[in-house]
């Protein structure tokens, strides 16, 4: 009974903060937070020269360099025989994201569509498919979409706007051909490069149909107007804002810090007294190696490598922005499918059937145990159209003698999971409780679930489910 004086106290509590004061998600990024995977699709002239950030340089531009398959100054480099869009989302459905992002235009400035744009003096770009001399005449953005749209899945495109070797822009948009421009280079004013820049842009955001995700990498080029008014309905522009985690490893607890993550704020970790809505994501890549783009002998990591990343990223609240490395023939490579098989089934096998679940408003919630279960995990989701509203909360076990407290934290959103230290087996009836501490407004959570231990990835492998 006097817990529950204390709970309707801070229940109280709860309404000293009023709707107008709290963050809420715009249509947008409710959208992207629907997921817990974003396929990035890494796929344009890199993958047939080198990784690397722009991926062009001097060392493979103008000549045919060891690990290059011919000079990336040369559109017919770009020539994956076997392309199949579709052979790609039969790995991202696998994977369970429902939405794939693309890189329609990376650092070596080559565009996987038939641009019209033009500098300023009328001469066409030059650098893309369906160019005289390019190996591949067909617009590879349009048949991503399609094959997007009959999978069900959202799309968008990803646009480096700084970088661009074959206009002289390098990582940080200064000129990088002051001392040299290589054959075929175009060695541009800035104003000539934005005017370019602008013109790519407006075909991306016109030409196919509604974006779920925009991702223009380096800064915006003074283009956050422009995207917001083409594509006002996708994550990623100005008023529809996502966060990155701030590292590329997969570890964000490692590398960046444990902190819980907010979806509120900017910054890494969030802020939960901000005033605007701010999810975060984490774009770890699948090979062992910090490699984007897709290079022949390279290993990937396996499902015993991607739980914990999982755990580390979508089981604190943040979306994983996973790298699809498509190969030279244009594919998914079948040992990257594999994974992405194998990831995605886990997720579903291992949180999926919950032993116990309940939802609601509220700022206690509780399950019942019978004798004979075993658990390890609890996972919490907020009703995040209405805000992240809970700031402290804890997980408890009923004993004998009252409430033994199993995990305590703060940030909730769209989804947190507990993986506790050991398994905990029922000997009788048992009840698991959610108590919230303190929250800005009655909380809304949409799931309270506990699950029992997932199979270890080495369990898995000769299970025809997983593979």
């Amino acid at each position: 009974m006097a817990l529950d004086c204390w709970a309707m106290v801070t229940f109280l509590f709860v309404f000293q903060v009023t709707a107008a004061d709290l963050p809420v998600p715009t249509p947008a990024q409710v959208r992207y937070q629907s997921t817990d995977f974003v396929a990035l699709i890494h796929f344009n002239m890199g993958t047939f020269a080198h990784n690397g950030d722009p991926c062009c340089d001097k060392s493979n531009w103008d000549v045919v360099a060891p690990y290059a398959t011919g000079k990336t100054s040369d559109p017919a480099t770009f020539d994956p025989e076997k392309l199949n869009t579709t052979q790609w989302m039969e790995s991202v459905a696998a994977l369970g994201a429902n939405i794939a992002v693309l890189t329609a235009k990376h650092g070596c400035g080559f565009a996987l569509w038939p641009t019209n744009s033009t500098f300023p003096d009328g001469s066409p770009y030059g650098y893309n498919v369906g160019m005289p001399g390019a190996a591949v005449q067909k617009d590879v953005l349009r048949s991503f979409v399609d094959s997007a749209k009959n999978a069900g899945i959202g799309y968008g495109f990803y646009y480096s706007i700084m970088k661009n070797f074959y206009l002289c822009h390098n990582f940080f948009g200064n000129n990088s051909c002051k001392q040299e421009v290589l054959p075929r280079q175009r060695n541009v004013t800035n104003d000539d490069y934005l005017h370019v820049a602008r013109q790519q842009v407006t075909e991306l955001w016109t030409q196919y149909g509604n974006l779920t995700r925009i991702w223009v990498d380096s800064g915006l080029g003074g283009l956050g107007n422009l995207m917001g008014e083409l594509q006002p309905q996708a994550a990623g522009t100005p008023q529809n804002p996502i966060n990155w985690c701030g590292t590329e490893s997969g570890h964000p607890s490692r590398d960046v810090g444990p902190e819980d993550v907010w979806n509120m704020g900017p910054g890494y970790f969030g802020d939960p007294n901000a005033s605007t809505w701010t999810p975060k994501f984490c774009d770890p890549q699948l090979f062992r190696e910090h490699i984007w783009f897709w290079e022949p002998n390279l290993e990937v990591r396996n499902l015993s490598e991607m739980i914990p990343i999982y755990h580390d990223i979508v089981g604190r609240g943040m979306v994983m922005e996973l790298a699809f490395s498509i190969d030279r023939d244009g594919l998914v490579e079948e040992s990257h499918a594999l994974v992405y098989r194998q990831l995605g089934n886990w997720v579903r096998n291992c949180y999926g059937s919950p032993l116990a679940v309940t939802s609601g408003t509220g700022i206690v919630f509780t399950l019942t145990l019978q004798a004979g279960q075993i658990f390890d995990r609890i996972q919490i989701q907020e009703n995040i159209v209405l805000g992240q509203r809970v700031r402290n909360y804890t997980l408890e076990q009923s004993l004998e003698n009252g409430w033994k407290p199993l995990v305590t934290a703060s940030a909730i959103g769209r989804k947190r999971i507990h993986v506790l230290e050991s398994v905990i087996e029922v000997l009788g009836e048992t009840h698991l409780r959610l108590r919230i501490e303190h929250a800005t407004q009655s909380p809304q959570i949409s799931q309270f679930a506990v699950f029992s231990p997932c199979k270890k990835a080495a369990e898995l492998q000769d299970l025809k489910v997983f593979i």
